[in-house]
């Protein structure tokens, strides 16, 4: 397990244009975390209906993230941007705990697809600032 993941890191940061994908569910964030990365602030969004892209510079490296709308009706679309990602970020919103094991349900199912197998992967905990408790209660509930 530890030698597949190094090799899966040092696959991902050997080239300097990687391909990032951000997915979760619905209102988990997304948006906002694309381009508070782009543009170093928060600022308002829309519920994304498709994708969104932005290129940012870090480190030497281009990294390409796509935002794909997380509602219900678009969550079957995702596999449809999977070729070619080298990471994946998925968002869950750490206060929605009603919707976290569809959230696990949906995580799951984006890693157990074949064009992932090399992907890394980032979950992030988001919103964390509206709830009270331990994060590690949550990842706990993801069952890695």
């Amino acid at each position: 397990m530890g030698s597949t993941l190094s090799r899966k890191i040092v696959r991902f940061w050997t080239r300097n244009h990687r391909r990032v994908l951000l997915v979760g569910l619905d209102a988990a964030g997304k948006t906002t975390i694309l381009y508070h990365l782009r543009l170093h602030k928060t600022i308002p969004t829309l519920p994304t209906i498709g994708f969104n892209t932005e290129a940012i510079a870090f480190h030497g490296l281009t990294l390409d993230l796509w935002d794909v709308g997380g509602q219900d009706s678009l969550r079957p679309y995702w596999r449809h941007h999977f070729t070619g990602t080298q990471g994946i970020v998925f968002v869950i919103d750490s206060s929605d705990a009603e919707r976290l094991e569809l959230a696990k349900a949906e995580l799951h199912g984006v890693l157990s697809d074949d064009q992932l197998h090399d992907a890394c992967l980032l979950v992030v905990l988001n919103k964390r600032d509206l709830i009270q408790g331990d994060a590690s209660d949550i990842v706990a509930q993801l069952d890695f």
